[in-house]
């Protein structure tokens, strides 16, 4: 602002003193010009004069008199011209010096005007460097925090777990929560095995019924009311709902005879449960009909719908298309290798060998060799629509995540067994294998630590979804257990348990003075 003003009040004296200059040459104009007038004037009465002379007395003398007289006046007036041209000319030199000053001036005003933005725009980058400075100050603060939060979120559910063992229910309840709480605010992983467990244990994520006797080799939704279906290795066909805590059952079908490997339904919801002896059993409407009876004797596995009407039955080197309305076989096709498992990607059947060599099958029977690059015999297969990857578990208990041209993207190790089933959701994969283990892995991180669901006494045969929150395990004892998976939903329950908060030599011995205290319960 001063540096503007500066440079109007150095304009405003050039243009008063040029105003000055050209008044003072105006003056001088205008007398030159009145005195012109009067010498014009005075030439004027003596040609009168002289005409009146000549005509009075016709004297040449006074004609040369008076002609003298007027080359005087001439004179007279060159000398006050010259006068007056010399004073404009002085006047015009001390206006050109004083233009030339104030030029001067107004230069060194722009000249300081631009150091004034030079200086300005310096102290603004400064300004900006330390503002910058701060902002990563502040991160690399935040960050710590962070880190130091998270931390502490595994602390407090390490002690969780020790408060649990040790029958301190109320007390590991508060820390589970407050581990959850402090880890979830901070954006840190929920799913790590310690806070899990922690939260596992305080909200009694885990439940369980018989719901068959003998194995629970495969587990499908039925409707959209909640109902399931299972088959056992003891010949049962179960339909039943977990609702609010409650199981309910309904026993379809029975034949100790049989030993199902395996359940689907077709587009008008016929349930059709494979045996392992060859068997074919299906249910329409909670009426069994007549086993249908199939080629081979022993070996049969899979079955899975491979279009409306036609199913996919799968025996040990061989496949079959079975008919649902003609309720027989139409074509069954040679395998180049033993069958050890089958999926499902994008409505297209996906065969695998034990070789790891796998194949696309079609609603009209026609194979593909599709390229799966593991090594490995491949037990199991499942596929992301969401994410547009699958996953494959292996005879010895790795696990591959795939894209989905068939390359490994990473390895998950954690089983010491057979993978027997695998499950995608969300971003989670869930596991279950002969060495009684159900696990959790992030599908997204590079390197995935597993985290223990569930350690069982017996085999697990089968995964599926329950709901959002939760799934089901099927096991060889004959029950199906629920589990729930969302973190948010077991801390959730957990804090609506709790029966009281953390007293202050409490939060000081396991949280510490320097976090300020919060409110746990409501």
């Amino acid at each position: 602002m001063n540096n503007n003003y500066r440079n109007v009040r150095y304009n405003k004296a050039i243009t008063y003193i040029l105003g000055l200059s050209t008044v003072a040459l105006a003056g001088v104009a205008y007398e030159l010009y009145c005195d012109n007038n009067q010498l014009k004037a005075d030439i004027n009465e003596l040609r009168a004069n002289i005409s009146k002379y000549e005509q009075r007395d016709g004297n040449s003398f006074v004609v040369e008199r008076i002609s003298k007289q007027m080359e005087d006046i001439a004179y007279q007036q060159m000398d006050i011209s010259d006068k007056r041209r010399e004073e404009a000319l002085f006047q015009m030199r001390v206006a050109d010096e004083m233009r030339s000053k104030a030029e001067s001036e107004q230069r060194k005003a722009e000249e300081f005007a631009r150091n004034v933005v030079e200086a300005r725009n310096m102290a603004e980058q400064q300004k900006e460097l330390a503002v910058t400075q701060q902002i990563k100050a502040e991160y690399a603060r935040n960050v710590a925090d962070t880190l130091s939060y998270i931390a502490l979120g595994r602390s407090l559910a390490s002690l969780s777990s020790t408060q649990y063992l040790a029958g301190n229910k109320d007390a590991s309840a508060l820390l589970a929560y407050a581990a959850w709480k402090f880890t979830s605010s901070y954006k840190g992983n929920v799913n790590i095995p310690v806070i899990f467990k922690s939260l596992s244990q305080n909200s009694g994520s885990f439940s369980s019924s018989l719901i068959h006797k003998g194995g629970v080799s495969k587990i499908i939704p039925l409707d959209n009311k909640g109902h399931f279906v299972s088959v056992s290795r003891y010949g049962e066909i179960t339909k039943w709902r977990h609702i609010s805590g409650i199981w309910e059952k309904h026993l379809l079908a029975s034949d100790n005879s049989c030993s199902y490997r395996d359940v689907c339904t077709d587009s008008d919801g016929v349930i059709y449960a494979l045996s392992f002896n060859g068997k074919l059993q299906s249910v329409a409407n909670g009426q069994v009909a007549q086993p249908f009876i199939l080629p081979e004797k022993t070996g049969w596995t899979h079955i899975c719908r491979i279009s409306s009407n036609r199913l996919l039955l799968v025996a040990k080197a061989r496949l079959y298309l079975f008919d649902t309305v003609k309720r027989q076989i139409v074509k069954n096709i040679d395998m180049p290798q033993n069958i050890t498992a089958i999926g499902k990607r994008e409505g297209n059947v996906l065969v695998f060998g034990e070789k790891s060599k796998a194949w696309q099958v079609n609603s009209v029977g026609k194979i593909t060799p599709e390229d799966i690059r593991v090594n490995g015999e491949i037990t199991a297969y499942t596929w992301s629509k969401d994410k547009q990857r699958a996953s494959v578990g292996t005879e010895n208990g790795d696990i591959f995540i795939l894209d989905a041209n068939g390359n490994s993207l990473r390895k998950l190790v954690g089983h010491s067994s057979r993978i027997t089933d695998l499950l995608f959701k969300d971003d989670f994969l869930f596991s279950a294998s002969y060495d009684r283990v159900v696990n959790l892995w992030d599908a997204n991180a590079t390197n995935s630590e597993a985290v223990a669901l569930k350690d069982y006494s017996s085999w697990l045969y089968c995964l599926c979804s329950a709901d959002q929150n939760s799934i089901f395990v099927g096991s060889q004892s004959g029950a199906v257990s629920r589990i729930v998976v969302s973190p948010s939903e077991m801390a959730a329950t957990v804090h609506s348990s709790l029966k009281r908060d953390f007293t202050d030599d409490e939060w000081s011995y396991y949280v510490g003075d320097n976090v300020p205290k919060i409110k746990l319960k409501d």
